[in-house]
């Protein structure tokens, strides 16, 4: 298949996917959420490293009915694990950073919408990063994720060491048997879900 075809299949397989996301009810979502943030705290006291500066968790935060994980973020600060989220204000499009992200906060919203660190926010640098809990339209059973179109996380995650662990986190429903990918798509390690913890194929 084309790289042109494989374009087209991923626009429209994501305005599907993300039209049966805004139609999830809130109670659902929520329900939902809670079940995956406590399946990632398994799975990150597991398989990530003692506490330290570079063991940061690269996370996000969620937009609409995106698999919210504030209750997790509480967990890691209660553990003081490092904690960073993107920030794309007075950057190029297209292009994000990691900073770190402190409870309490003060949030500014972006003109996509997202909920941001202010520029006061320190960097987190690539090499303090463990591992990277990746939102996603879809994911497949070979590790694969398709995005929101932007290429925000292409770009960083070409920034990144290869052994750091990439985490797809998904309601269940959102994990296929194949998604269309690109060659520079970068596969994660595991998807965790709200019914399974699911180890890449690749």
């Amino acid at each position: 298949m084309s790289d042109l075809a494989k374009q087209q299949d991923k626009r429209t397989l994501r305005q599907e996917m993300l039209q049966r996301r805004r139609q999830m009810p809130a109670t659902e979502a929520a329900a939902a959420s809670a079940e995956i943030c406590r399946r990632l705290a398994e799975c990150l006291a597991e398989r990530l490293g003692p506490l330290g500066p570079t063991g940061a968790v690269f996370s996000y935060l969620a937009c609409g009915r995106e698999v919210d994980l504030a209750a997790l973020h509480r967990q890691l600060w209660q553990q003081g694990r490092p904690l960073a989220v993107p920030r794309t204000q007075g950057l190029p499009p297209g292009i994000m950073q990691a900073v770190y992200l402190q409870p309490e906060e003060p949030l500014s919203r972006t003109e996509r919408g997202l909920a941001e660190p202010g520029p006061e926010a320190p960097l987190c640098p690539p090499e303090a990063v463990a591992a990277v809990l990746l939102p996603g339209v879809a994911f497949d059973e070979q590790g694969g994720r398709l995005g929101q179109g932007g290429g925000y996380y292409d770009r960083f995650l070409a920034r990144l060491a290869p052994s750091v662990l990439l985490i797809g986190v998904a309601y269940d429903w959102q994990l296929l048997s194949a998604v269309p990918q690109a060659g520079w798509d970068r596969p994660v390690q595991l998807v965790v879900t709200d019914k399974r913890l699911l180890i890449s194929g690749r």
